[in-house]
């Protein structure tokens, strides 16, 4: 059994709005269908994207965190798992259709809820709110990794994690990627509006990004705009489970 973890950042009297988060490691041993055949609760771009990954780790991490995302959204909405499908909102940049993914056809009184949803190694991090939300989760990278992407960050950036020891500079970069790809993903327009234009060393001008506690040689944030102070969960557990595969007919 888990305890979820609660906390808020507004100050009394502010209205809160109520965000949900999910950080869950994926259980051991295979995950999908034997034979190579994709889960049937994946949609059609879902399976192809599922077919270009070449490695069977990536191929279950990835149709996990996608079992977790409608596992999540099922229970709030009030409907199976397996009924919840995604659409593109329009990119605010450029008007394409690969800006924020939504709920198709929530079935529900109201607004769908607003959705996040980041996995890495064996970890998915969700997140569910009223107000407009992006998440990430990121394992801590190899010296040799920051050192390659290091130039493409804002020169801020750059300053403040120069000069860190080894051990530092690979969790403080960690915690700095977990900033901007939850930025990306709130506003829609990717890691090319961020990567190097946006200094996230502090607070976003008109938004907030906030930190989480992930789970060892993991950093994880949120973002959010500026005007929502956030009454937070944590939950550790889906749900509703990912289901088993079926086994294999035997043969005569």
């Amino acid at each position: 059994m888990t305890h979820d973890l609660k906390w808020s950042d507004a100050p009394p009297g502010e209205v809160l709005d109520p965000v949900g988060i999910w950080i869950v490691r994926a259980p051991a041993g295979q995950r999908l269908p034997p034979g190579g055949a994709p889960p049937d609760w994946l949609d059609e771009k879902e399976r192809s994207r599922l077919a270009s990954i070449p490695q069977q780790a990536g191929r279950e991490a990835y149709a996990f965190a996608h079992w977790a995302l409608r596992s999540v959204l099922g229970s709030s909405l009030g409907c199976s798992p397996r009924s919840v499908g995604f659409l593109r909102q329009p990119c605010p940049g450029c008007g394409g259709a690969h800006g924020r993914p939504a709920i198709r056809d929530p079935d529900q009184g109201g607004e769908p809820p607003e959705f996040s949803m980041s996995h890495s190694g064996d970890h998915v991090a969700i997140a569910v709110a009223e107000a407009t939300i992006g998440i990430d989760i990121e394992s801590w990278p190899t010296p040799e990794s920051v050192a390659g992407y290091l130039p493409f960050l804002h020169p801020k950036e750059q300053q403040w994690l120069g000069g860190r020891p080894e051990d530092e500079l690979v969790r403080d970069f960690a915690r700095l990627w977990t900033r901007k790809e939850a930025m990306a993903k709130a506003t829609g327009q990717g890691m090319a509006a961020v990567m190097n234009r946006l200094d996230l060393t502090g607070q976003p001008l008109g938004w907030r990004v906030r930190q989480l506690i992930a789970p060892p040689g993991y950093e994880a944030s949120f973002a959010v705009p500026a005007s929502v102070h956030v009454a937070v969960t944590v939950h550790e557990e889906l749900p509703e489970p990912m289901p088993e595969p079926e086994p294999e007919p035997m043969r005569a």
